[in-house]
């Protein structure tokens, strides 16, 4: 470990690999070291118990707890403190547990989150939209999405990716400028458990009632949509934002891979939040 500050990267389900070297770098020039988590069940991580992906602890929340628990114990591990997290779209349910029993976690950006909005009409193109809503209903459906995602991402990984992200050109730039890493993301989504898709899915979809108005008095945290995120979700979450006193950053390129093609917004945000405890003492 370095004198840097910690940058937690917890990714999403569509890309459980590490952000580009440009994006690490930029960030190592401004003090920050980044530090990719690769959550449980993704890769080569140690999966979680089969317990916990099950219907009734995913839709209760303690899959999702447990999770936390493992992530709070890696930053012990590792011993980290003063650090910032920046949580990746289906991420998000997990870290605003993990920031709620981590105190070395000094400032958390939520990027994409899902709160408790209704933004079902963002998700395109429609056939991608249906695919989400198969994984939530129904074994069958999850069993078909599965399949149907799979021979996508055979046929052609870099297309499947594109598509997903067809009206967000700072998105597409990422995607062409780091093809490898879509590969291997591809790879990993080919040998990602169905379990594993249904719990990232469903704790994003479906109504959290631990957001109650409230649940980050005392936590250090933001949001971060793109320049190119839709109205409907920019309303959505501005509107999730004010009932939970979370502030909004807007960054000037992308919409799922704002963060990382907006390397500059996450310094400065970080930046803004000034002096940390760790600095002031």
């Amino acid at each position: 470990m370095t004198a840097r500050r910690p940058l937690i990267v917890l990714h999403s389900i569509e890309f459980p690999v590490p952000p580009s070297a440009g994006f690490c770098e930029f960030m190592w020039q401004n003090g920050l070291q980044v530090i990719f988590v690769r959550r449980a069940g993704y890769g080569r991580s140690s999966p979680l118990p089969e317990a916990l992906i099950k219907e009734e602890p995913i839709k209760t929340g303690a899959t999702a707890i447990a999770e936390a628990a493992m992530l709070r114990a890696l930053i012990t591990q590792l011993s980290l403190s003063d650090a910032v997290v920046l949580a990746i779209g289906s991420s998000n349910p997990v870290a605003y547990r993990l920031v709620q029993i981590a105190p070395e976690i000094e400032h958390t950006v939520f990027v994409n989150p899902i709160f408790n909005q209704e933004v079902w009409s963002v998700f395109s193109p429609a056939w991608f939209r249906t695919m989400l809503k198969q994984i939530t209903t129904s074994k069958s459906g999850l069993h078909f999405t599965m399949q149907g995602m799979k021979l996508l991402i055979r046929r052609d990984p870099i297309s499947f990716y594109k598509h997903i992200l067809q009206k967000n050109p700072g998105d597409l730039d990422y995607v062409e400028s780091n093809k490898a890493d879509y590969y291997e993301a591809g790879e990993h989504a080919l040998n990602t458990d169905p379990a594993l898709l249904y719990y990232d899915t469903v704790m994003c979809l479906s109504h959290d009632p631990l957001l109650k108005d409230g649940f980050f008095k005392g936590i250090d945290a933001s949001i971060l949509i793109g320049q190119n995120t839709l109205d409907v979700w920019r309303t959505e979450m501005e509107r999730e934002a004010r009932r939970l006193d979370l502030p909004v950053v807007s960054a000037p390129r992308g919409d799922i891979f704002c963060a990382y093609v907006s390397p500059e917004t996450i310094v400065e945000m970080i930046a803004a939040k000034g002096p940390t405890r760790a600095n002031a003492s």
